[in-house]
């Protein structure tokens, strides 16, 4: 007997129903992934004696003033208060903010490997 040849739809049903049978074969194997949802440490050194808080809970934080100014910290992870109101903040970008109550305040970014704060 001739063998039957194959018309292209069948082709492609064949090559579909593959596709499918090795998607499922990996659809039931466990997914790996992180273990730990927390962001990568970032190195945090105070010279200071200030306690820090940890507020990476905050997706941004912003500092509003009377005259329309304003100061955004995205990410913000690091948070003192000072007895004079001054605010003290460090970010995921490794910028250290210093923003006193009465103007809109100072962002800066230590060399690797020194302190974030010193004042």
């Amino acid at each position: 007997m001739a063998e039957k040849k194959k018309d292209i739809v069948d082709e492609v049903r064949e090559e579909v129903e593959k596709e499918l049978a090795e998607k499922h074969k990996h659809d039931s194997a466990p997914v790996v992934g992180p273990q730990d949802s927390r962001p990568p440490e970032i190195p945090f050194i105070n010279m200071t004696r200030l306690r820090f808080v940890d507020i990476s809970h905050e997706l941004y934080r912003q500092y509003l003033y009377p005259n329309g100014a304003n100061i955004t910290i995205n990410f913000p992870l690091k948070l003192s208060i000072d007895k004079s109101n001054v605010h003290r903040v460090f970010d995921t970008s490794q910028l250290s903010y210093f923003i006193p109550p009465n103007w809109i305040g100072i962002v800066f970014k230590a060399k690797l490997g020194t302190p974030n704060f010193i004042m």
